[in-house]
């Protein structure tokens, strides 16, 4: 309802008109208390149907709305698991294989866009690359780096302290030099890797 934008009268009136319901404000007030104690004891969940409307209305599952699982699907929730990534991750990636084109000519798009499987296959196509362990591992380095800086800062200068210090630096150099050799690193395998996902014609 929140990421809708929806009160409570304006969910209950959408959800009546879209499944044909005769649910009141009342009813939505119960559901969104469910599990906290009245006096004549602790609200439960509402009917199994009723939850599975409530879940088709918003896209999500059953599961979700009890909070068995934290994702709005279980099979985001399998794909989190599986893959150690997060739902925004995975929604970023899917969002952008499956994006369609902008409409022409006041035509909306078709719903089959075919370029996703163009997209999918670029994906697929860097990610099962021999390259990309590599590149992965600089970029490793990088959010090593990143975690230290913003998590123990001292830590950090610590270490560009002792770079100064070993190399005679001013530390803004050293800071540069450091940035520098991280970042040339991860250009230089990301490159490796778009010439052996795409070699060149001979």
């Amino acid at each position: 309802m929140d990421e809708r934008g929806l009160t409570q009268l304006d969910f209950v009136r959408a959800l009546n008109r879209q499944y044909l319901t005769k649910f009141h404000q009342k009813d939505v007030s119960r559901w969104l208390n469910t599990g906290n104690r009245t006096s004549s004891g602790e609200i439960g969940f509402p009917k199994y149907e009723t939850m599975a409307t409530i879940a088709d209305f918003f896209g999500v599952d059953v599961g979700y709305l009890t909070g068995e699982t934290d994702e709005k699907t279980y099979a985001m929730s399998h794909a989190c698991a599986f893959t150690g990534l997060s739902s925004n991750s995975i929604t970023a990636i899917q969002s952008w294989i499956r994006m369609s084109p902008a409409p022409q000519n006041n035509n909306h798009a078709h719903a089959d866009d075919p370029m996703h499987e163009y997209r999918a296959a670029t994906i697929n196509r860097l990610l099962s690359s021999p390259k990309f362990p590599e590149l992965a591992a600089k970029l490793l380095t990088l959010q090593e780096m990143s975690s230290i800086w913003s998590s123990t800062p001292q830590k950090f200068e610590g270490l560009l302290a002792s770079l100064s210090n070993d190399n005679d630096l001013p530390h803004d150099l050293a800071l540069q030099l450091l940035l520098g050799a991280f970042y040339g690193m991860a250009s230089e395998s990301f490159s490796s890797l778009l010439h052996d996902a795409y070699p060149m014609p001979e």
